[in-house]
């Protein structure tokens, strides 16, 4: 009772210009003028009312409102169950509140999981004093469970880890809104194996993980998430195969759990990363080492990386909605064997840096290692410019099967590389089903390159497959222009993690951006 009656203070609101709620003491009811309910890329808007019933409120109206976008508002998350409310005020302060759903209720409950200030109330004892007003400092393990807020400029010093590996556990929380700076190269955050992220931003209030003056790549390090998903690359009979990480070798990941929940990142600005933490040795944007399917990862970009946008080492992590653009290496890049999924990428490389927009592997040193990496993808719009490398480099034994995506503007669309690749693909007319590419559009000033040991053309291997095209996808920008011929075919992927589709790249037509809001500006 104690947590609603001081939710229920807050929603008192004298400040009405400035809050998304206000509670009427006298009826004990609870106005959310604007709610956005999230469903996937799609929402719908209410206005809906929540009644106090002992240690809850719940639904007692919702009506359908006219979209409401652009401004501050109540947002409902579907896939967590969530409902966070920005800004109450009462006098002069102003609080988030996270509210819970309760499972299986009818009508609607919910719980009051968060009460925090939105001004800023000092460092709490995980951190230290930072060099600003309204600013704390990160460094070093951190084996507690820790929630960073909106409230404050959150700094991180060298690298910081979340738990210990596989002891210690600990849960990282990260509020909408919340802003976390690398002061210079080597500072990283790092999430540990059987420690979790809980990166949960909203379109109007995305988490922001950046460097400090927003102007090129490698201002700091990166985002690492650590799981104990399969992966490659250990001698044979070793169980569980566990890996250290290439730029940092006392770190460790992999296991034997495809199914590991690292936690969730959702609305989240990744922002000029890729410092080298040793020579050569680069993080990523997002590095996941063998990170399992329970993470989710949905809505989710990375912008202007010095080395890699989203690189998987292994694992079975699967996301959706990844905007990855102007990024100086490749834009998604895996190996040591991942065996997840992807629907929904944008790729935009820079016209004037910028490698490969998938820079695929199976693994390095032995390209038959097992498990062989085999995601699915769907519905990729991968936008290349002269100065890249290609499209799509398909090699080192991968496999993939790739649907509904659209790659255009390189000057390679595709490349197929290495005796392990082709073997593993079977021959056009009698492939193997392990690396696939159907229901996909090619532009390029070449489309197809054979690499060494091909045993196949590349351009047969494409042709031979259904619903593939080499011609002109009519894009403005990167939305399907009026007539683009993506928007009149798509083939549904039989897997459950996949949403269905009728059209091909990312964006089902001019109407459906779902950048919009929540990213860093990249046009």
């Amino acid at each position: 009772m104690a947590i609603a009656a001081a939710f229920l203070l807050g929603m008192v609101a004298s400040n009405s210009h400035a809050a998304t709620a206000s509670f009427d003491p006298a009826t004990g009811v609870v106005d959310f003028p604007v709610v956005e309910v999230l469903d996937g890329a799609t929402s719908s808007f209410y206005s809906a009312k929540l009644q106090v019933t002992d240690n809850e409120l719940q639904l007692i109206a919702a009506d359908v409102i006219p979209p409401a976008k652009g401004q501050q508002r109540v947002v409902f998350d579907s896939a967590t169950a969530a409902v966070h409310v920005p800004s109450v005020v009462v006098g002069a302060e102003e609080f988030y509140a996270k509210l819970q759903l309760v499972p299986g209720s009818e009508p609607l409950r919910f719980t009051v999981a968060q009460l925090v200030s939105n001004n800023f109330q000092g460092c709490p004892s995980f951190s230290t004093p930072g060099p600003n007003q309204g600013s704390c400092v990160l460094s070093g393990e951190i084996k507690q469970d820790i929630t960073l807020t909106k409230n404050t400029q959150w700094i991180l010093s060298g690298g910081v880890f979340i738990g210990g590996n596989n002891t210690d556990s600990a849960t990282l929380t990260i509020n909408p809104g919340t802003k976390i700076f690398g002061q210079q190269g080597a500072d990283f955050l790092w999430i540990r194996r059987g420690s979790k992220i809980m990166a949960e931003g909203t379109p109007d209030n995305p988490i922001v993980i950046s460097g400090p003056l927003q102007q090129s790549g490698g201002e700091w390090g990166g985002l690492v998430l650590a799981g104990n998903a399969p992966v490659n690359g250990c001698n044979e009979g070793v169980n569980p195969c566990e890996i250290p990480f290439e730029a940092i070798t006392s770190e460790f990941f992999g296991g034997n759990n495809p199914e590991d929940n690292s936690g969730v990142i959702k609305y989240t600005q990744i922002l000029f990363a890729g410092f080298a933490v040793r020579p050569n040795e680069e993080l990523n944007g997002l590095t996941l080492n063998g990170v399992g399917s329970g993470t989710v990862i949905d809505f989710v970009q990375v912008h202007k990386g010095l080395d890699d946008g989203v690189e998987m080492f292994g694992g079975t992590a699967q996301m959706k909605h990844l905007v990855l653009t102007e990024i100086e290496d490749d834009s998604l890049d895996w190996g040591s064997g991942w065996r997840g999924r992807a629907q929904f990428v944008l790729i935009k490389q820079s016209a004037n840096d910028g490698d490969r927009g998938v820079e695929a592997d199976n693994n390095e040193v032995n390209n038959d290692s097992l498990p062989r990496a085999k995601p699915i993808l769907s519905n990729i719009t991968m936008l290349g410019a002269p100065v890249a490398t290609e499209g799509f480099l398909l090699r080192r034994g991968t496999g993939a099967n790739i649907w509904n995506t659209v790659v255009t503007g390189f000057p390679v669309c595709i490349t197929i590389d290495g005796g392990a690749t082709f073997q593993n693909a079977g021959t056009p007319g009698n492939l193997s089903g392990e690396l696939t590419m159907v229901n996909s559009f090619v532009n390029c000033a070449t489309n197809f390159k054979d690499g060494v040991d091909a045993t196949f053309s590349v351009a047969d291997w494409f042709n031979s497959q259904a619903g593939n095209k080499t011609e002109d996808p009519l894009l403005n920008g990167y939305l399907p222009a009026t007539g683009s011929p993506l928007t009149l075919v798509g083939a549904a992927v039989n897997d459950p993690f996949f949403d269905t589709v009728d059209y091909v790249g990312a964006f089902k037509d001019a109407n459906d951006d779902w950048t919009q809001e929540w990213t860093f500006n990249f046009n």
